[in-house]
């Protein structure tokens, strides 16, 4: 039984060309219908071309070598290359050095795989920088629940001293924006010392974005416009008023509580008295508001 591209690709292996091509049909010898059909116009396109003079199956890889070079020089990697044309990585490192001491670099190639690299370009590869506004907030956000920058570069992909320098930037590539916005959605409504954080960290963690005033991201989820430029966090801040405040308090005690905070947690994330965490926890289990004014009144 011929075994599928897909469970050649499950089992570990190289999966096989697509069916109706030439390295399937010539370097494979499938006899399937579309591969035989697709000889059968290969072969009349190439005697057509031998008898009109423009028969040119191979040109030389120099050219290909040469351009590979310029772009790894410019910090693209042939693994990169390799993915942007579709081709293998092998066939793309193939131009450059010897595979082996059998599979020497090459010296011909197809005009077609010449012209795919050969189109390839630093710019056209290298991703677009983007406003960094959003990836500093959202680091920020989770230092101030605990989460110490570098704890974080993992999850993003990144060298432990290049979070900070994420927070200095104006612009971030693209990729690294989009891997502090995955990380952000995992860890916003996650305990730091359920990761390994010990609780001192955390602690200290949490009073040094404290320190600077960085909203958390229950903040941010109230507030929204995490990734606008133009909003002021600290205007925003200043506008609440009180009972607006109490009302985001009360949200996020829910928020945490629905996640099975306990109101111990909930107060010192949040900074506020463990009683009043308490009643108000209460009161959301019970689904009964206490008359506030009867007990300043008593």
């Amino acid at each position: 039984m011929t075994q599928t591209a897909t469970e050649t690709r499950a089992a570990g292996h190289r999966p096989l060309p697509d069916h109706g091509t030439l390295s399937r049909a010539k370097y494979h010898k499938c006899k399937c219908q579309p591969c035989r059909d697709y000889i059968a116009a290969y072969q009349r396109t190439r005697y057509r071309k031998i008898g009109y003079g423009t028969w040119q199956p191979l040109v030389d890889a120099e050219p290909v070598r040469q351009h590979l070079l310029a772009l790894n020089a410019a910090g693209l990697s042939y693994e990169v290359i390799a993915e942007r044309t579709g081709l293998y990585t092998a066939t793309v490192t193939g131009f450059v050095y010897d595979l082996s001491p059998k599979i020497r670099r090459k010296k011909r190639t197809r005009p077609d795989t010449a012209a795919k690299i050969l189109a390839v370009t630093a710019d056209s590869v290298t991703p677009g920088m983007v406003s960094a506004v959003g990836s500093v907030r959202r680091i920020r956000a989770l230092a101030a629940v605990g989460f110490p920058m570098r704890s974080l570069a993992p999850r993003i992909g990144v060298a432990k001293t290049t979070v900070w320098r994420i927070t200095q930037q104006t612009e971030v590539y693209r990729p690294t924006s989009r891997a502090v916005a995955d990380c952000y959605t995992d860890l916003r409504d996650q305990r730091p010392e359920d990761h390994g954080i010990p609780p001192w960290l955390a602690a200290r963690t949490r009073q040094w974005a404290a320190d600077r005033q960085w909203p958390d991201p229950l903040w941010w989820e109230d507030m929204g416009h995490i990734d606008d430029p133009m909003f002021d966090p600290a205007a925003a801040e200043r506008e609440l008023k009180r009972n607006e405040l109490a009302a985001l308090r009360r949200q996020e005690i829910a928020h945490l509580a629905a996640f099975g905070r306990e109101p111990e947690e909930i107060a010192e994330r949040l900074d506020m008295a463990l009683s009043t965490v308490r009643t108000i926890v209460q009161e959301i289990h019970t689904g009964q508001r206490r008359d506030r004014t009867r007990d300043e009144a008593a």
